[in-house]
């Protein structure tokens, strides 16, 4: 559906939506868990239809209509269709001069011909932007007949919500933006702060070998991580395998929600010659390939030529002091080379009303400095540090950062300032301390870590 025109027989959009209705609801808030969950959307509606329950997460939200709304091309919205076949030609090392650019451009051009070509209606791929799915968000407000809506934006979600924030600003009601996307912050930008932030998870691996007693790297002590992950990249580069895989490999593991004890033990594995948990040179979900047409939709690459791509990998390399190597503005400019739509620059937006910003300190998928970014353009919100990992911070129903999103949820009053073990607090117009020492933060589950990826779920 293309809104710039009528809707009509052949201009029309379905839209997907799960929602839990109380008696007397208060309010709806809307919930966007970023990405292409449609995993999590489709498990949310089987919940709903089988028992009339809603995820733990909303726990102590009872009052309201709680509403999850897939996005264009998942689930159930007019389905992208592409085989993943067509991905194994663009997953390749960082292009090292123009004959491989021009490579992974070709394969680029062909996997957005195959959404073209594979998708229903025709030319539906050019329309499954953000700005786009807020309309979408407005539509439904409208059906439900309210005058503003809540909302909790989880990761790429937040993003959504700071556009649909700045079109649509007197529907605005709670704003909760969890683990932040930051508007106008350029691809650029974006790549050296995801460099960073993976160093920092790196450490914070280490950090929790150090305190458990089960990681086969403890005894070599403090930066024992690291220094195998840096002896393996050395060795791989004298023998069959690729640093790519390894690289490819491991920057995945530190991502959404990282099992530390998992990262300890492949490396461990690696250490002894043992090769079997290389993916060699990864992989890619039907989930991560549905999101490159709205990737695409949305992502201003200022210079997409190989010079462009060049002087970001010059600028990252600099800052990659172990090694990581990969970054997902770097993949996002890849799968994008040939994207042939227009897209606008996206300035940073001026919201006025109160939000909370929400961010976790080594969230390796959404660095902490995008929060700073975006609330810095926030007059009148607070931003919620939780001193820990994982990425997103709704999903842990234990954490003091959680019922501080729930109790803003409730009622709109921005959370107290304070500054404490677990989350510090700052309102507007105070300036954020550095990022702490990765090795001074409290480690497990009240930090959002994962012992196993059972774990994870159960978090």
């Amino acid at each position: 559906m293309d809104y710039s025109k009528p809707i009509s027989v052949r201009n029309n959009i379905t839209l997907g939506l799960a929602m839990y209705r109380p008696a007397n609801p208060k309010g709806v808030i809307f919930f966007c868990p970023g990405g292409t969950d449609a995993g999590a959307a489709a498990a949310w509606r089987v919940a709903l239809n089988q028992t009339g329950d809603y995820f733990p997460n909303f726990s102590g939200l009872e009052d309201y209509d709680l509403m999850m709304m897939d996005i264009r091309g998942t689930w159930s919205s007019n389905i992208l269709n592409v085989s993943l076949d067509t991905f194994s030609s663009i997953l390749l090392p960082n292009p090292t001069n123009q004959s491989d650019f021009d490579a992974i451009k070709a394969a680029s051009k062909a996997i957005i011909q195959s959404f073209n070509e594979s998708s229903s209606p025709p030319g539906f791929v050019q329309f499954t932007g953000t700005n786009e799915v807020i309309q979408d968000y407005e539509s439904i407000r409208k059906a439900l007949g309210y005058k503003k809506i809540n909302f909790v934006g989880l990761s790429y979600g937040s993003f959504r919500a700071q556009l649909y924030a700045a079109k649509y600003p007197h529907r605005v009601g709670h704003f909760v933006l969890d683990a932040l996307v930051a508007p106008g912050y350029s691809v650029f930008d974006q790549a050296n702060t995801q460099i960073l932030a993976g160093n920092r998870a790196l450490l914070r691996a280490d950090a929790y070998c150090q305190n458990d007693p089960s990681c086969p790297l403890k005894a070599q002590g403090r930066g024992s991580v690291p220094k195998v992950y840096d002896e393996l990249l050395s060795a791989v580069k004298n023998s069959s395998l690729d640093t790519f895989a390894l690289q490819f490999d491991f920057y995945n593991l530190l991502q959404d929600q990282p099992v530390f004890p998992i990262i300890s033990q492949d490396l461990a594995q690696l250490a002894q010659g043992n090769t079997s948990s290389l993916a060699g040179g990864g992989s890619l979900t039907m989930n991560d390939v549905v999101a490159i047409p709205y990737l695409c939709s949305d992502y201003y690459i200022e210079d997409n030529t190989w010079a462009g791509f060049q002087k970001s990998l010059e600028a990252g390399s600099k800052l990659d002091t172990y090694n990581v190597g990969q970054t997902a503005a770097w993949n996002i400019r890849m799968y994008c080379a040939a994207w042939p739509y227009a897209v606008a620059p996206l300035k940073p937006l001026h919201l006025k009303a109160p939000m909370l910003f929400v961010t976790a300190d080594f969230d390796a998928s959404t660095p902490t400095e995008w929060a700073t970014v975006a609330w810095k353009e926030a007059d009148h919100s607070a931003l919620l540090v939780r001193h820990g990992d994982d990425h997103t911070t709704f999903n842990l129903p234990a954490s003091l950062a959680t019922r501080i999103e729930k109790e803003f949820l409730r009622t709109g009053v921005l959370p107290r300032v304070q500054n404490g073990t677990e989350v510090t607090v700052y309102h507007p117009g105070m300036c954020r301390a550095p990022i702490p020492d990765p090795y001074d933060v409290p480690i497990g589950f009240v930090a959002g870590d994962c012992a196993t990826e059972e774990g994870c779920n159960d978090n």
